[in-house]
Parts: C-alpha cells; structure tokens; sequence
C-alpha cells in the first residue's frame, strides 16, 4: 500500500462508512473535506490521520460481514482519484473518525455534501 498524497488546497477528501449489522442510510451517506475550507495545519493533521489508517490497515481481523470498515480517498480538482483505501472501523484513529462527524455536521449547515 502507499501512503496518501501530499493534500492541497485543491484536494478533496471523502470519507466513507459502510457495513456493519444495520444500514443507516445518514450514517452511509459519504462525507467530503474541501481541503481549500482547512488550514495548512489541519491539512497536515488530516493526511497524518490517513497515513495512520493505511498503516493500520494490515492489521484487522479477519472478514466480517457485520463489520464496519471506513473507505476513504483523496480526489483532486477534477475529480481523479489520487489515493483510497477502505480499513476495518476499529484501525481507524478516533482524530479521523470526528473528521468525518465534523464533515457531516459542515456539509449539513451548508448544505455542501
């Protein structure tokens, strides 16, 4: 696996849940990071998060189908995918997991997805 891409005012960061016992569609809906809406700081606390989670990722168990996993990719500008990679939910560093509830939360005020 590689590590994800230098992350730039440009790239856009999705960030996926899917699985697990019941299906919440709120819960499924994918969740972007406009990284031009971030700080070079937190750019860099977000692509250290993804650098943490892939290299968690050889580290879950085995399948499941009642596991959540979390998929995530790095897009740029015109919507090419850079990078991605879906990881079980429990090798996901819990910094990454309030990324995504904040994206939710921003993409909600904004009415942004």
């Amino acid at each position: 696996m590689s590590q994800p891409p230098p992350l730039t005012p440009a790239s856009v960061v999705w960030l996926r849940r899917e699985g697990g016992v019941a299906h919440f569609p709120g819960l499924a809906r994918p969740r972007c990071i406009r990284c031009a809406r971030v700080s070079e700081a937190q750019r860099d606390e977000l692509w250290r998060l993804l650098s943490c989670a892939e290299a968690g990722a050889g580290l879950e168990e085995g399948p499941g189908a009642d596991r959540r996993r979390f998929c995530l990719s790095v897009e740029d500008a015109s919507g090419t995918t850079l990078w991605g990679l879906t990881v079980a939910e429990e090798t996901v560093p819990p910094a990454l997991i309030e990324w995504w509830r904040r994206a939710d939360d921003e993409a909600k005020n904004e009415g942004d997805p």
